[in-house]
């Protein structure tokens, strides 16, 4: 494990972060079901969290690893270099903790008359599935130049990842309502 430094905004106080190397480090689910990590110097920790750092611009590729009780243990700067099984579960994890499903297809979009409602019924990577949202001034963040980010008025996150890469009439549907 190495060390980095990072600055507090408290000022001069910095604190350490365990940059975990993918080549020592091991995950697997121990006989509870729980995420168990084992680093190659004998460290064992379980009931361990994975946090993905920025999950929306860089989704799985820093993620956190936390203790049972939320502190960090430290962060793994390039997942894709662990072992396939530790990768695969990393990746299952994170994705449980940051569920976005992505929009593939808008099939239609209705807006209720004097609300400011869109009622979304969209294909995404989970299946088919209709939200309400609300303002769109609120509700719809851009996060690369034709990435965004969709919340539903229950405060559910949707990706688009490419708005150019969705069909011709879901591009057609997005940019009357977004």
């Amino acid at each position: 494990m190495a060390e980095t430094e990072r600055q507090s905004n408290e000022g001069a106080r910095t604190e350490s972060v365990q940059v975990l190397d993918p080549a020592q480090t091991r995950l697997r689910l121990n006989e509870q079901g729980q995420l168990e990590l084992r680093v190659l110097d004998g460290e064992v920790r379980t009931g361990v969290r994975v946090v993905p750092a920025f999950p929306i611009s860089r989704p799985n590729r820093y993620v956190y690893l936390l203790d049972s009780e939320g502190k960090e243990i430290g962060i793994l700067m390039e997942p894709r270099r662990l072992d396939r099984e530790s990768r695969e579960l990393l990746l299952e994890q994170a994705d449980q903790v940051y569920f976005m499903p992505r929009i593939l297809r808008i099939d239609r979009v209705e807006e209720k008359q004097g609300l400011g409602i869109a009622r979304w019924d969209v294909e995404t990577d989970r299946g088919w599935n209709s939200f309400e949202m609300v303002s769109r001034s609120e509700s719809v963040w851009y996060v690369g130049r034709n990435r965004l980010v969709i919340r539903d008025a229950d405060g559910n996150r949707y990706l688009i990842e490419d708005l150019t890469a969705l069909d011709r009439r879901s591009r057609r549907l997005a940019d009357l309502y977004l």
